[in-house]
């Protein structure tokens, strides 16, 4: 008797589970150089290009630091020409890599205003921007 009470709680479990996973919508994020897209896919929907905050469908990679504040996007950009110390673009070349790749060398090569460096704690590239 116990078995099958614990086989009918399993199956009830695994059936709400699937229920609950049905239900759910899936969210890629496709990072660029230099753009960024998001992608939304919801079942009986077509696939859905989401929108920023400025109706775009294609977002800058970049990011602006600034007083503690952090600007994304078409803002950072809209800054960049005044703050190129405090806006790091392009950060999608680094991710994964070492300062000693070829491709992360290449950005000093092209005059980056930041310099990328190892960091120990993370095994990876870091930034750092002074604010």
């Amino acid at each position: 008797m116990k078995i099958t009470n614990g086989i009918s709680l399993f199956l009830a479990s695994a059936a709400a589970t699937v229920a609950f996973v049905e239900a759910k919508a899936i969210l890629g994020v496709d990072l660029g150089s230099l753009y960024m897209k998001v992608a939304l896919v919801q079942r009986n929907a077509p696939l859905e290009i989401v929108t920023n905050l400025h109706s775009k469908r294609k977002t800058e990679n970049m990011i602006l630091f600034d007083s503690g504040t952090r600007f994304y996007g078409a803002d950072a950009s809209s800054l960049l020409a005044r703050k190129p110390l405090k806006t790091p673009s392009g950060m999608s070349v680094m991710l994964g890599r070492h300062d000693a790749h070829p491709n992360v060398q290449i950005l000093a090569e092209r005059h980056y205003p930041l310099t990328p460096a190892y960091n120990e704690t993370r095994f990876g590239t870091s930034l750092s921007v002074d604010d």
